[in-house]
């Protein structure tokens, strides 16, 4: 049998099977049973949760004052450099500042 005389028996075969009534929410019950088990999904759904959490007003105060109180002390720690380490650096590239022996 070649593939034309194969072709038309399967063009001219008929189905009459019908899918069963709850066919397609069967198909998408196990398409959101697979989904569920992966991790991509359940990443997701965790950060959507965590950042409407963080999207609460108190919660977001909260937060938001934590950060400043940070970012300040942080700026403040940053901002004096210790003189002893000032002074090292200068008697080590000055000539006047360095002692003779």
């Amino acid at each position: 049998m070649n593939d034309s005389d194969l072709d038309q028996l399967l063009g001219s075969a008929q189905t009459t099977v019908t899918p069963p009534a709850g066919f397609r929410r069967e198909v998408w019950l196990r398409i959101e049973a697979a989904e569920a088990k992966a991790w991509k999904p359940r990443l997701r759904l965790l950060a959507e949760r965590f950042f409407n959490w963080l999207a609460l007003p108190p919660v977001a105060l909260a937060t938001c004052s934590v950060m400043l109180a940070a970012g300040v002390w942080a700026g403040l720690e940053s901002g004096n450099p210790a003189p002893q380490g000032e002074m090292s650096y200068i008697q080590s590239i000055s000539p006047f500042a360095q002692t003779h022996r």
